[in-house]
């Protein structure tokens, strides 16, 4: 990532250049390594990333989750995201996975970058719900004593998925042709990527290389890098005092994330101190609720016609029918 040494070249509102600038977004689904991705592909030196991995800009107004900005608070606030960057910076990037379940977020992208191109990761459905299981727990979403087949037949007998709070959509919102196809209608095969986290997690390296050559970047810089795990969901002894510090997390963000000299500061001392953090709540005794024959066998029906779909949308098949 780069930064400008001259302030005044800064994209500004005033200034239409950020929007004619090429950009990489990426979008979800949900707890599948787009942490991870964002990481991969921050550390390119020609990707300049937004101050905040999750600008969550383009969705829509309703969508629960909070943001520092949305698009109803116009468009010129999207550049403060990349006020740091480098106009000479090949690609700017962000990555906000609920741009995949947010339906007017495609027009808004659509009518806000004029180049653009997109890359959504996906995960096998059932791994999936079992990880949004795991860390709606984690977060304080879930009481503790929640069990894993209670939390995927209350989504599967719910008469108004739609209504339900995110954390409880983790099964329909595995239908994911359903959410990518609006994408395709408005952006067309070729400015779309799909990447699958069995493949990423299999082989980084040859699945960063191809994201390079899509986006048109040098693929020879991951020849050596170093791919790690990236936020990685873990039992805690106390979801109440992590949920607490998540919310203080990104409060924090969305208030320094464009005064970069306090926001890397506190990024290093976030670095130096939350490993002993999840030290001491990391609850390595807990007992893993598992998913019942009888659950697999009701998600493995509910998911095979969606599965169909999306590989007749992508037109390949998929990794976890190849035995991932």
């Amino acid at each position: 990532m780069t930064a400008s040494s001259h302030p005044d070249q800064l994209p500004t509102a005033a200034s239409p250049s950020w929007r004619t600038r090429p950009y990489l977004i990426i979008g979800g689904t949900t707890k599948a390594a787009t942490t991870a991705l964002f990481t991969y592909v921050g550390a390119h030196p020609e990707v300049c990333i937004s101050s905040m991995k999750e600008t969550r800009f383009f969705l829509d107004r309703d969508y629960s989750l909070k943001s520092k900005y949305r698009f109803e608070d116009g468009i010129e606030k999207y550049a403060e995201f990349f006020q740091r960057c480098d106009t000479a910076t090949r690609l700017w990037a962000e990555a906000t996975p609920d741009y995949l379940y947010s339906a007017g977020t495609p027009k808004k992208i659509q009518q806000t970058l004029e180049d653009v191109f997109l890359v959504f990761i996906l995960r096998e459905p059932k791994a999936r719900v079992d990880s949004w299981y795991r860390f709606a727990k984690q977060n304080n979403l879930l009481a503790p004593t929640s069990l894993l087949d209670e939390f995927v037949a209350l989504q599967l007998t719910a008469q108004d998925s739609e209504r339900l709070p995110q954390h409880l959509r983790a099964v329909e919102q595995g239908r994911y042709a359903v959410y990518l196809r609006p994408y395709f209608e408005t952006f067309g095969k070729e400015r779309i990527s799909v990447i699958f986290t069995e493949e990423l997690a299999l082989n980084p390296q040859k699945t960063m290389r191809e994201l390079c050559r899509f986006v048109g970047i040098d693929p020879a810089f991951y020849a050596a890098y170093k791919f790690e795990t990236h936020n990685r969901t873990v039992n805690m002894k106390q979801p109440v005092i992590h949920s607490l510090y998540k919310k203080s997390r990104f409060y924090l963000k969305k208030k320094v994330h464009n005064r970069p000299a306090i926001h890397s500061l506190l990024r290093r001392l976030r670095l130096t101190l939350e490993p002993f953090y999840l030290r001491l709540n990391r609850d390595s005794s807990a007992a893993e609720s598992e998913m019942s024959p009888q659950t697999v066998n009701a998600l493995n029906s509910y998911y095979e016609q969606a599965n169909e779909d999306l590989t007749r949308l992508l037109g390949r098949s998929l990794p976890w029918d190849r035995g991932f």
